[in-house]
């Protein structure tokens, strides 16, 4: 496997979110010994302010716009996200999202796992916002942040010194992950939004969903097919704020 990937977020509104996961896309925390890594903001139906502001960071950036402008955020995320791996120039591809707080080694713990049978997915440590899914950890009121400007790196740290654990866990949750670009674009992608029982995407009755859009591809299309299994790499801790942008 050629060791090189591509650290890509997604950026729609938020000018404070977009400096949140630029300063930590350039710093050390996504350099990983022995790998080429690269870092790049899609920017997913982005408001004037955002590309105005992109154009003043030192970062690469791609503009991805949506046919549809209306329709359900979560179907133009997915298909954003199938853009970012198309248009990569990278063999692998890790997807975050820009409400992400990296620990220090969580790209490196990562891509230990990245073999072409797993697919790993990195630990999320959340501000208890809303509740957590499976291997993810509710911070609850000891939370580190539930914004860019309140987020506490150095109580997050903290935390991770004393948690972190050198394991995998099946199953979990699904972002930050590595996939490998040929085989995910081979494999038809993210379906472009969550299941329900009238179709991909369709959003028409509330509650009606089947299975996220993410669940549908790890569980029905990338393991039946290709043998690969969902993990969770506990000794790659992020912090996630939540809905980030969404909130604003």
């Amino acid at each position: 496997m050629n060791k090189n990937v591509e650290v890509v977020s997604l950026v729609f509104k938020s000018i404070d979110y977009l400096h949140f996961i630029v300063d930590q896309l350039k710093g050390d925390r996504c350099k990983v010994e022995g790998w080429d890594v690269g870092v790049r903001i899609v920017a997913n139906d982005a408001t004037p302010e955002v590309l105005e502001e992109l154009k003043k960071l030192d970062i690469p950036y791609t503009i991805f716009q949506n046919y549809w402008k209306n329709e359900y955020y979560l179907n133009r995320v997915y298909r954003a996200y199938n853009h970012a791996v198309i248009t990569s120039e990278y063999d692998n591809v890790c997807l975050v999202n820009s409400d992400d707080g990296f620990s220090k080694d969580w790209l490196k713990n990562l891509l230990k796992h990245h073999d072409g049978v797993n697919i790993p997915c990195s630990r999320l440590i959340e501000s208890g916002k809303m509740g957590s899914g499976m291997h993810g950890v509710n911070l609850g009121n000891d939370h580190c942040g539930r914004s860019p400007d309140t987020f506490d790196l150095a109580k997050f740290d903290k935390w991770v010194e004393k948690n972190s654990e050198d394991k995998i866990q099946p199953g979990g949750l699904y972002m930050p992950c590595v996939l490998e670009k040929k085989r995910f674009i081979e494999s038809g992608m993210y379906p472009c939004g969550n299941i329900y029982h009238n179709g991909i995407g369709t959003f028409q009755f509330e509650g009606q969903v089947k299975m996220a859009g993410d669940d549908f591809y790890f569980h029905r299309v990338l393991e039946p097919k290709y043998g690969m299994k969902h993990i969770t790499v506990f000794d790659s801790p992020v912090y996630h704020i939540i809905e980030g942008e969404k909130d604003e």
